[in-house]
């Protein structure tokens, strides 16, 4: 047994911060560690803490994601751990210099290359401030963990260097979406009044959701009730939405939500008519296998990593081809047979991934002696 140093610095928000929570507390039901030490805020931190196993504490650091102070500071909060442990970055944010008491190199999880994507200025900025930061925390990392094997290709081909490091560790499913949903009243409490198709996702750009609100407005002159369901972070990507929404003429429609704790958004999941899942990047797709775990059926598009996670139990249609994604929910809501098939099919598909398989074999990483090169 040995102590986990862990960048805990965003435990909320989108999917990392479901990964790093969900992880950490599958982590200390391994028993592989005598105490697990959270970089990050402290009041932040302490649901999380109550959700974990065994003895567990915080070095106090309120500095946020990407925030360029952590690769300077990082061997002087390692200092405070008091004795040899392992570190582990949950995402490429990290540290390359760790002090003379980290005992061996991170572990580092990287989800995804997405920010080293883009054609704009402000993308090509984030992308070279991004890509030496990320090099040089993969060079420093005694294992590279990914999360599909499309990411591993992806990782492998931008930083051959580091091949012999590279594993993929699936996300798991949060056992909340498999649970029995709250009422109609819960729905109505959000504004939703009706039928409706759902998207899970923060509003920026990769996301696609343009594709998904040109699907609803398809599908809203056949019924006058269906509505769109939109949950997520909100970004200034937000402003675009509402400009497509209203040339479509489907804005009045249109259920905009920001992020909802776990068991509402279980809820939401589990009374959409179909959850649209439009991306043009992902590294994983964790929002379709908890919709999948509710019993609502997908359609999606065919972009990798997509087809990989979600095996044959979802529909996938070409990229940006709104009329395909309208057709499947147009057969979804008139074709019982082939809608119990799906719903039954992504329940199965869902029920493969687990966090605590998937910590199972982070903590053999994190254990494991560093690969030869």
């Amino acid at each position: 047994m040995t102590t986990l140093l862990v960048d805990a610095r965003a435990p909320h928000g989108s999917g990392l911060g479901r990964h790093l929570r969900e992880m950490l507390g599958a982590l200390s039901r391994t028993g592989r560690f005598e105490e697990i030490v959270l970089v990050g805020p402290t009041a932040a931190l302490a649901p999380v803490r109550a959700s974990m196993l065994g003895p567990t504490r915080v070095i106090d650091c309120a500095w946020g994601r990407y925030d360029p102070r952590i690769p300077v500071a990082w061997s002087r909060l390692a200092r405070q751990v008091g004795r040899p442990h392992r570190t582990w970055f949950p995402n490429w944010d990290g540290a390359w210099q760790l002090g003379e008491l980290a005992g061996s190199a991170p572990v580092t999880t990287l989800h995804d290359l997405i920010q080293l994507d883009g054609t704009t200025l402000r993308e090509h900025l984030r992308a070279s401030i991004a890509a030496p930061w990320m090099r040089r925390v993969l060079a420093a990392s005694r294992a590279v963990v990914t999360v599909s094997e499309s990411s591993r290709e992806a990782i492998v081909a931008r930083f051959p260097d580091d091949a012999h490091k590279v594993q993929v560790i699936p996300n798991g499913v949060t056992p909340v979406f498999f649970a029995r949903r709250e009422g109609q009243q819960a729905l109505r409490d959000l504004g939703i009044t009706g039928p409706y198709l759902l998207t899970v996702a923060n509003k920026k750009p990769h996301k696609n959701l343009e594709m998904a609100l040109r699907t609803f407005a398809r599908l809203t002159p056949a019924d006058a009730s269906l509505q769109l369901v939109m949950v997520g972070e909100r970004f200034p990507h937000l402003a675009r939405l509402r400009q497509v929404a209203h040339e479509l003429g489907v804005w009045d429609r249109v259920v905009e939500v920001e992020t909802l704790p776990d068991a509402r958004l279980a809820t939401v999941y589990g009374h959409a008519e179909a959850f649209l899942f439009p991306s043009r990047q992902e590294g994983f797709g964790m929002v379709a296998l908890e919709a999948m775990a509710a019993g609502t059926p997908v359609v999606t598009v065919d972009r990798a990593p997509i087809p990989e996670v979600v095996g044959e139990a979802a529909v996938l249609v070409p990229m940006d081809d709104d009329a395909a994604m309208a057709a499947a929910v147009a057969r979804l809501r008139t074709d019982a047979r082939w809608r119990d098939d799906r719903i039954a099919a992504g329940k199965a598909r869902a029920a493969v991934f687990t966090w605590p398989h998937a910590a199972d074999a982070l903590a053999a990483a994190l254990c494991a002696d560093a690969p030869a090169g």
